[in-house]
């Protein structure tokens, strides 16, 4: 009875280091429910087990809002749909009127969670916003200014294709300046505790959902935005809880104390497959993980062979079986047309272990080699570590491994390491936005500056991206698999349909499936 107790304590109070120890434990000891709180009209909430909540509430902030909160308490000018059409959220429409000048239409009568009606000044303040934060700055650059019509219209000035600019505003979320500046909210401040009570919620934007509670490290609670101006929202609530091991959502979700789980690790996707009454959606994302090689700490990978013989270490084929389950592909080398491709003519290097111990045995390695590994939301990344210090071990190198999770930390530590291994989602379609975000913005960025430091090249995209296919080639960046995300939830929900073209999962789309 004791025992009950303290894990109905626990759950209630920290539900991620509940789930992480029990997890863990496996014991088949007795589990405990979080209860679902009627909100709205009293439809149950739903709720999400999900790696981390925001701990910023601004898509500007230096830690900015994940994609899927964004899109919950913002609207953006437009967005992708699933289907890969380009909506109009914001604006009505817009006018080419000459090269690098378009005139933007705001739709009528929408309002802020404040009260506030959207206008022209709200764009314009947005931007200036932006403009003030050098995270977002570098992803709205082509965003020369923003020059007030009326209080529906305004004429946007722009060094980017249209259709790049469009791929660039389906991630303009339009902030209510009146309430921000009234009530003197900073963007990068971290957010401490929300209670729907609080006189002050630290966001009003034009979204389908409002803050209900919220605890940085526990849990967020939204509920319908009663006088949302798009779609009816089907679902009255959500609660998305942190349980920050994928392992452990998905003890969560077993339990059924959790309708649905994010990020789902590939090993346990049978263990969800044969689970009555769930079932598992697969996404089709753009994630790439790569391993970077450095010669700073060795000398030895300034030569070719020592980089080609790494390659050579490296078992693809069986990462992509046995870690991810095949749900991903393996391809030698990372390409932006339209999403993710083969260069022409380009063959995989086949793993050869016994030619790579061949050619390690014939130079002079270190004794002892290092791996930074970034690790991601699935825990992807943390087993491909595992799987390379095994393969290294088989062609008499030794690796030692060093993880972190932040990626600030990441930032500071990964130019001190003989290799790197990091996974990048892009959020973008256009070609040319996705090589910008990959050098600006992405955990390879700062590697990637340095090689542009290095070469006699111009600053050019063109010659940037030139450099970075031939850094492939020639076994500086390897990208190592491309893989898909996976979810599971309670099968009552229909939760492939919400997923956009670009994998944002728009929560408002949900709806429960008929019996």
């Amino acid at each position: 009875m004791l025992l009950q107790l303290f894990q109905f304590v626990v759950i209630f109070t920290a539900p991620s280091l509940f789930y992480d120890v029990l997890a863990e434990e496996r014991d088949g000891g007795a589990t405990v429910e979080i209860q679902q709180s009627p909100v709205g009209n009293g439809t149950p909430e739903v709720q999400i087990a999900v790696a981390d909540i925001p701990l910023y509430f601004s898509p500007y902030a230096m830690s900015p809002l994940e994609a899927q909160y964004a899109h919950l308490f913002f609207d953006p000018l437009v967005r992708w749909s699933t289907h890969k059409e380009l909506e109009k959220r914001l604006v009505s429409g817009w006018l080419l009127l000459k090269p690098g000048v378009i005139r933007f239409f705001l739709k009528k009568e929408i309002s802020f969670h404040s009260g506030n009606k959207l206008s022209s000044d709200d764009v314009i303040w947005t931007l200036d916003q932006i403009r003030k934060t050098p995270h977002a700055k570098a992803f709205f650059t082509g965003i020369l200014k923003i020059e007030k019509v009326d209080q529906h219209s305004f004429d946007l000035h722009t060094d980017l294709s249209e259709d790049q600019l469009l791929d660039y505003l389906a991630h303009f979320f339009v902030l209510d300046h009146a309430f921000y500046e009234s009530h003197n909210i900073t963007m990068n401040n971290s957010q401490d505790i929300v209670n729907f009570n609080s006189k002050t919620l630290p966001i009003s934007g034009s979204g389908p959902y409002k803050i209900n509670q919220y605890n940085p490290l526990l849990h967020l609670r939204v509920v319908s935005n009663d006088k949302y101006w798009g779609e009816t929202n089907v679902i009255a609530g959500f609660n998305f809880i942190r349980i920050h091991s994928a392992n452990s959502r998905l003890y969560a979700l077993l339990a059924e104390d959790v309708d649905i789980c994010e990020s789902m690790a590939k090993k346990d996707i049978d263990t969800v497959s044969h689970a009555p009454s769930k079932k598992l959606v697969e996404i089709s994302s753009s994630e790439v993980v790569f391993l970077t090689i450095s010669d700073k700490r060795s000398n030895v990978f300034k030569r070719r062979v020592a980089r080609d013989a790494v390659a050579l270490s490296i078992n693809k084929m069986g990462m992509l079986k046995h870690i991810v389950n095949n749900l991903g592909s393996v391809k030698p080398y990372f390409t932006a047309q339209q999403n993710i491709g083969d260069k022409e003519n380009k063959e995989l290097l086949e793993y050869d272990a016994r030619t790579a111990r061949n050619i390690f045995s014939k130079i002079t390695m270190p004794a002892e080699l290092h791996l930074l590994v970034l690790v991601d939301k699935a825990g992807n990344t943390a087993q491909i570590a595992r799987a390379l210090l095994n393969m290294m071990q088989k062609v008499s190198i030794k690796l030692t491994i060093t993880e972190v999770s932040d990626l600030q930390k990441w930032n500071a530590m990964s130019g001190d390491y003989d290799f790197t291994l990091s996974s990048w989602q892009f959020p973008l379609l256009n070609r040319d936005n996705i090589y910008q975000h990959l050098f600006t913005d992405s955990p390879l960025s700062q590697y990637i500056d340095a090689l542009f430091a290095e070469s006699l090249s111009d600053n050019t995209l063109a010659s940037k991206i030139s450099l970075f296919e031939q850094s492939q080639e020639s076994q500086w960046i390897m990208p190592l698999l491309f893989l898909n995300t996976v979810w599971a939830s309670d099968d009552k929900y229909d939760l492939a349909s919400i997923f956009s073209i670009n994998s944002i999962p728009y929560w408002h789309l949900l709806t429960v499936n008929k019996p």
